[in-house]
């Protein structure tokens, strides 16, 4: 599964965050950032994320619908945000 999405980062192409309120304006910039969910029931599922100019970073679910929960949170994406 597959998502785009724009996004508030902070940090750099080493270090990166998803902005928050209380993040100084002028540190952060709108980024192009591609999501993935990779795995199978047996092994779980990764939701990858990879911003424009930035490291892939990924986190670890049990479930495809836990990642997308975890994407909904962090990136605001619908449940049929994915294709």
């Amino acid at each position: 599964m597959r998502a785009v999405v724009m996004a508030p980062m902070r940090g750099s192409g080493n270090a990166w965050k998803v902005a928050g309120p209380s993040d100084p304006p002028a540190r952060v910039q709108e980024r192009e950032v591609t999501l993935e969910i990779r795995g199978n029931a047996a092994d779980g599922y990764h939701l990858v994320m990879s911003p424009v100019g930035c490291f892939t970073a990924d986190t670890w679910h049990e479930t495809a619908e836990e990642a997308k929960a975890t994407a909904a949170e962090l990136f605001g994406v619908p449940p049929d945000g994915w294709a």
